[in-house]
């Protein structure tokens, strides 16, 4: 017998893809029969604004002129192996894996870090080894930010809570009765903006150091002028008669 000479990454490790357009969630080892031998997720690399000034020396560094720094795009690239596969089933898998994955926005979820998930576009590399085994590999440009999977509108679950860095958010039903109120954003390292849903009422909203209030629609509402910082919480206050929900997830890098 011909010994296989790859490693696992870890017992019961796997990875799942949801795709966005359709929801559909892939899981390799269920779905696929897939082992996950490694990962590598390159460094997102800060992008540097420098400007030459007449009479000083060096550079002038603007980098955080545009209200923090930004990140450029990263890649990360999976691999899996799978075992005993003649080279026609090994060409139908990979057809699937393609079918299901390549080109589309997904999100993927490592078990091994299964409080985030990274998103971008897949793209599949296949190659038989003969019976002894062959390589799926994933490589994707992904967003420089990884996002929590539980959003502040979801309810919280226990058995995908992270006791090491999970974080506790829950603003699903916030009711709002003739008076201001108040909810804090924490500070996100990705300067989410929050969808403010609507449920039911009239309600107005704006952070704490804007002085115009605006007005929801029923419904999901985006605002340019709303959105979390980087350093410190901010603090959203609410008016009006109304039941609403503040929906984000965290981004880390």
């Amino acid at each position: 017998m011909t010994k296989n000479n790859y490693e696992p990454l870890a017992n019961a490790s796997f990875v799942t893809f949801i795709d966005e357009a359709t929801n559909s969630r892939y899981v390799t080892t269920t779905d696929w029969d897939l082992i996950w031998r490694s990962v590598e997720i390159e460094d997102a690399l800060a992008r540097r604004f420098s400007v030459t000034v007449p009479g000083r020396d060096g550079q002038l560094d603007l980098s955080d002129a545009l209200g923090g720094i930004y990140y450029e795009n990263r890649n990360i690239v999976l691999e899996f192996v799978c075992v005993n596969y003649i080279i026609e089933r090994f060409n139908l898998l990979a057809s699937r894996i393609r079918n299901a994955l390549d080109g589309k926005v997904c999100r993927v979820v490592l078990s091994n870090d299964s409080s985030y998930f990274w998103r971008g576009r897949p793209q599949i590399e296949a190659e038989w080894g003969g019976l002894n085994y062959s390589i799926i590999r994933v490589s994707m440009d992904a967003e420089p930010y990884k996002y929590s999977v539980s959003s502040s509108y979801d309810p919280w679950i226990w058995n995908t809570f992270s006791f090491v860095n999970g974080t506790i958010v829950t603003e699903s039903d916030v009711v709002v009765n003739n008076r201001t109120i108040e909810r804090t954003l924490p500070a996100d390292r990705a300067r989410g903006k929050p969808t403010i849903w609507l449920n039911n009422g009239e309600v107005q909203v704006k952070l704490s150091t804007m002085t115009q209030w605006l007005t929801l629609k029923s419904g999901a509402n985006v605002f340019p002028e709303i959105r979390m910082s980087a350093q410190e919480p901010k603090v959203l206050q609410l008016k009006g008669n109304g039941t609403v929900g503040i929906d984000y997830r965290l981004g880390s890098l």
